[in-house]
């Protein structure tokens, strides 16, 4: 019986022996770990931290959302993958992939979409550019390399030329402009400057 008890303890202490080893050699592995880090000599920064600092410095917003209601009773959205403001102009902001939807009050919508925009902050509008499409649940779809439309109220213009389709055909028009006609209650498209349209009639 004290036999198996001297033993034991041998067992005892030298499984602490081992152990202990154990620990110092865990401990020395994490410390040059961390030094190696530290010393980095190729400077590298962890990508988590680059990107920390370039939204820092840059101000970029991923996601912004804008809603609100006209006056008239329409409902508007914009929404875009990121934003951060203009270094030059506090008053304006620049957006990639810009969602816009707008739903009149007569149950009709608009949808738009573009590459870039510009927020006017001041003005509230937004400047929609490169490749921009405008949809009409009425019917019409309209491109053009520029739109701008109010965020708070319903006005939207094209300066430029527009290409577009609707119920009468394939047309082009100098400039497009769409108003709201308070004393009708009504949403209309408006093209001037020279609109050309191949009517298609309906079969």
């Amino acid at each position: 019986m004290a036999a198996d008890t001297v033993t034991y303890s041998r067992f005892i202490s030298l499984l602490k022996i081992v152990l202990s080893l154990l620990a110092l050699g865990l401990l020395s592995t994490l410390f040059l770990v961390q030094r190696n880090i530290g010393n980095n000599s190729d400077g590298i920064v962890p990508f988590a931290d680059v990107e920390l600092e370039k939204r820092l410095k840059n101000q970029q917003i991923t996601a912004p959302f804008f809603s609100g209601k006209t006056s008239d009773g329409h409902l508007v959205a914009f929404n875009a993958e990121t934003a951060q403001p203009n270094v030059d102009d506090a008053g304006h902001s620049e957006a990639s992939n810009i969602d816009a939807q707008i739903d009149l009050a007569d149950g009709s919508r608009l949808t738009m979409s573009s590459e870039l925009g510009v927020i006017d902050n001041k003005a509230h509008e937004a400047t929609l550019m490169g490749e921009v499409t405008l949809t009409s649940s009425n019917g019409y779809t309209l491109t053009s390399q520029r739109l701008i439309s109010g965020m708070r109220e319903l006005e939207i213009r094209s300066p430029g030329e527009v290409l577009g389709t609707g119920p009468a055909g394939d047309f082009t028009a100098g400039k497009m402009h769409v108003l709201n006609d308070i004393d009708e209650d009504a949403v209309y498209l408006f093209f001037t400057n020279g609109v050309k349209l191949i009517y298609t009639p309906k079969k």
